[in-house]
């Protein structure tokens, strides 16, 4: 019976050893980064998401960019699964998906405007622009509504104001210089100045055309975000309403609205986005 002592040795090693496999798995399986997926539009604001995945470090989570061509496409990758978060959209352009495609999306966090001015190579203030002259708008919807509210702003044109924040050139009430309000592609609008008396695009095209967003513009809103004529375009985080109270997309939205992340995009981007927290 001398031989039971060394098989029972054998056995509680195997055991043991086996134990000490599958706890090093576990430990290596909790060691593993929760991955969120993130929406955006092209790349522009990934130098942004770099820093905040360095403020996540300590809590073992990554954000991985997916990036899309069209705000739409990502919309319907969230809509799906695909997408954990998305950030590319302000609330104007947010809620208008809701409204026509009956999305249950959440705004989670607000983040950034991007300023929509007044651009001109003819005159220098709004005031010198004369009866009949040609101001272009972005031809898509959201913009459209918004550049019409800026041309408001300035005194040029009268809005109804009961139209929110998507008029269309219908909704204007009052035009007293009889301005030709045409819109254009906003990637083209800086090239077509010297054709009309001003224009209004995207604060990114601007800077991608060598001027300033603000400083370069003959009328620029001041940015406030408790301005009611900015909050619909304030960009926003977006998760589907049924995850709005995940604990971890809160841990990404607390690494982001971090003053490290507000100094860097004022540092990288200058007036093309402007941080409301």
């Amino acid at each position: 019976m001398k031989f039971i002592k060394p098989l029972f040795s054998i056995l509680l090693i195997t055991i043991l050893s086996a134990c000490s496999t599958a706890t090093a798995k576990d430990d290596v399986k909790k060691d593993e980064p929760t991955i969120v997926k993130v929406g955006v539009v092209g790349d522009s604001t990934n130098f942004i998401w770099d820093i905040v995945n360095e403020n996540l470090k300590d809590e073992n989570i990554i954000v991985e960019l997916q990036s899309f061509s069209d705000g739409t496409y990502t919309n319907i990758a969230q809509s799906e699964g695909e997408l954990d978060l998305t950030s590319f959209q302000h609330h104007a352009f947010l809620n208008q998906e809701i409204n026509d495609k009956g999305y249950d999306f959440t705004a989670i966090a607000d983040t950034y405007v991007a300023p929509l001015n007044i651009f001109s190579e003819k005159v220098e203030s709004v005031s010198e622009i004369k009866e009949g002259d040609t101001i272009l708008i972005p031809n898509n919807v959201t913009n459209a509504g918004r550049a019409l509210i800026v041309l408001d702003r300035a005194g040029l044109i009268t809005v109804d104001p009961e139209k929110g924040n998507l008029p269309t050139s219908n909704d204007i009430l009052e035009n007293p210089l009889k301005l030709k309000i045409e819109e254009a592609d906003p990637a083209t609008i800086l090239q077509l100045l010297p054709d009309v008396a001003a224009g209004i695009t995207n604060a990114g095209i601007v800077q991608d055309n060598g001027k300033d967003p603000i400083e370069d513009a003959i009328f620029n809103l001041e940015i406030d975000p408790d301005d009611e004529a900015f909050a619909p375009y304030i960009n926003v985080i977006v998760a589907r309403t049924e995850d709005k109270d995940n604990e971890i997309y809160a841990k990404v939205v607390e690494a982001y609205l971090q003053d490290n992340v507000k100094e860097a995009i004022t540092k990288e981007y200058g007036n093309v986005f402007i941080p409301v927290w």
